[in-house]
Formats: C-alpha cells, structure tokens, sequence
C-alpha cells in the first residue's frame, strides 16, 4: 500500500479540502487494484508514480495495470517514447496501418523517426499485435544505446538463442547489462512479453543510464529549498501555497497528492492548529542515482502537531525522516520530486 505523505495523514486530512490547482490525473490513477504481492511490484508502482506508465481506469475510479495481459507493440513503444521524453527527428516512417490522430500515431512516428522500430517486410507496424520478448529487448536496446554502455559480451547466454538467430546481438548485450534475465537456461525469446515483463525491462534499462548522472550538491540544493520552503509554508499556516509549491516542483503522483490534500485547507471556525517543524539538521544522503533518476533519504527533521477543537484535542512531535523520489523532466531539465514515502510505521502512529 502506497504510504501518504506525513504531514497530510496528521494535519491536512482535519479539514475540507479546495484548490484553485488541479491535477490532469487523480489520485485513484496513481493506486493499481491488482499488483499487490506481484513479483514485479515495485518496478511497476514506480513507473505509474513517475507518469511513465498509465494504467485502466474503470466506471469506478478504479486502477488496473493488467500485468499477466500481453502488451502490444503500440503500448510499448508509447511507454518507451514516455519513459526517455523522445522527440521526432525527421518525418519518420509511415505505416498504412497506422492511423493518423489515434493515440499511438505520435509514439510511433517518432520512434521510427529515430530508427528505434521497424516495420513488418509488407510494411505494416502491427500497432496492435502483441509484441514478443526478442522484439521488445531489440527496441530496449536501440533505444537506449546512446546512454548505456552495453557490454560486448560477458552476458548470460540462453540455450534456446542461437548466434544466427536476428535478435542474439540485442539479447546478449541486454542480458550482459543485466536489464533481462530469463528463464533460468533459456531465455523463451518468441514467448508473447507481459506487460510486467516489459516495465520491468524499462525500469531496469533506466537506471542503468549512467552517462550524463546529476551533481550530488545539485540534487541536495534543489530538494534542500523545496523541504524548507514546504516546511515554512505549513508553520505559518499558509495552506494555500502548497499547491503552488507542489505545481513547480512535483509530478506524477507526488504532485497529484500535493494538489489534491495540500492545497487551501484551513482549520474551522471552532478549531485551532499550531505546527512547528525542526529542520535545522535536515540531512539529505543520496541512495541511488541514474541519469534521469534519483532517490533521496531526508533525516534529522521533527514535527510538533498542537490540534484543538471543541470535541478533540491532539498534541503529539515525531520525526520526519522519509525517501524522496525524483526524476529530470524531459522537455525543461528541471529534477521534479514524484514520489515520497514517509520512515515510519503506520502501526506506532495510531498506538
């Protein structure tokens, strides 16, 4: 279960909430139904945070990622063209089978644009053809040739992947940057890919990318002035700015959270509250980092939450140590926080 952000769960879930912002995507978008307990879990929830992967939503509200199902060579190259922020150079190749103005008729012109994909020899794409593990780990490799140093060799080799065989080169050197695994000897390349397959092959291809990795003290600074400024903002009670904040410096799911609980909240009438927020040993430590990629562990901060009203009174101080979740935003560069998972248990807050 995704945790909520720490300062939302004590205070902001108090009151009504309103916001002049307003996210593209709600919250029910960010909490799949179906991958608790999948073996592929924490690759998946990432990418659907990080807006790289969008799920289905049902006449409920409700999330599914459908990650047994089949993906189509269309859904892959989308999420590929997503997840690196890929923009057309050239006209690229036009497929009769590919309608201009559907939802995939972008992706696809720009990934073949690129050389990323091909076409069938009658020169159809199949956009809604099932895509099979060799052809996606080609379109893994092609895609991410100019920021990962694939090895030569050194790879895992497969029983069933002869060297003549028209995709040994690209499983070979995805399996040697560690991106594919297989099943145990082989390696089942015409086997239909699942869509777990195929964004846990992304997600490892992501952060493998370690060509162009960001500064550490730019990391530091940038997240440094957003938590203070955040800090800031709430002990002065100016609810109305966190949406603001959340706006410039978050996305994905961070972001969509920020504007859907932190934005104008104010206590009643009958209600009183008073934050306070040390921060001055705020310590930040850098957990991993790729070239579009970073997590951060935030220590050495406490909250003390003073709630009063006519029917209930809370008083309480506990820490705020948690991990932030950031990634380069394709189009200005800037680092964008997507994710934030409180340190705590669930269970010593609500003893």
């Amino acid at each position: 279960m995704k945790a909520v952000k720490l300062l939302l769960v004590l205070v902001f879930a108090l009151v009504p909430f309103s916001s002049a912002f307003a996210a593209e995507k709600s919250l029910d978008a960010y909490f799949p139904m179906d991958i608790d307990e999948h073996w592929a879990y924490a690759e998946m929830e990432d990418l659907i945070n990080a807006d790289i992967v969008d799920g289905f939503l049902n006449s409920d509200n409700e999330m599914y990622v459908k990650p047994k199902e089949n993906i189509t060579r269309a859904q892959f190259v989308k999420i590929i063209v997503t997840a690196l922020g890929l923009k057309a150079d050239g006209a690229g190749v036009t497929f009769p089978d590919v309608k201009t103005g559907v939802w995939y008729s972008e992706p696809i012109q720009i990934a073949s644009s690129l050389g990323i994909i091909e076409g069938a020899p009658d020169g159809t794409f199949g956009p809604n053809k099932n895509i099979t593990r060799a052809e996606m780990t080609k379109v893994i490799v092609k895609s991410f040739e100019k920021t990962i140093q694939f090895p030569a060799s050194g790879g895992k080799t497969f029983t069933d992947v002869d060297a003549k065989y028209w995709a040994a080169e690209f499983i070979s050197k995805a399996a040697a940057a560690e991106i594919v695994n297989g099943y145990g000897k082989e390696f089942k390349p015409k086997n239909l890919a699942s869509r777990a397959e195929a964004m846990v092959m992304i997600h490892r291809a992501l952060h493998q990318e370690q060509s162009n990795l960001p500064a550490d003290e730019a990391i530091k600074a940038f997240l440094t002035d957003h938590i203070k400024r955040e800090n800031a903002i709430v002990e002065a009670g100016k609810f109305e700015e966190l949406a603001a904040l959340y706006e410039e410096n978050g996305t994905g799911y961070y972001r969509a959270e920020g504007l859907e609980l932190g934005g104008a909240m104010f206590p009643g009438e009958e209600e009183e509250v008073t934050i306070t927020i040390e921060d001055e040993n705020l310590n930040l430590e850098i957990l991993g980092k790729a070239d579009r990629f970073v997590t951060v562990e935030a220590t050495g901060m406490m909250i003390t939450v003073v709630y009063k009203s006519d029917g209930f009174n809370m008083d309480f101080t506990t820490e705020m140590d948690g991990i932030y979740d950031l990634k380069k935003d394709p189009v200005t560069g800037d680092w964008k926080i997507y994710s934030y998972y409180p340190l705590f248990e669930e269970e010593e807050f609500y003893e």
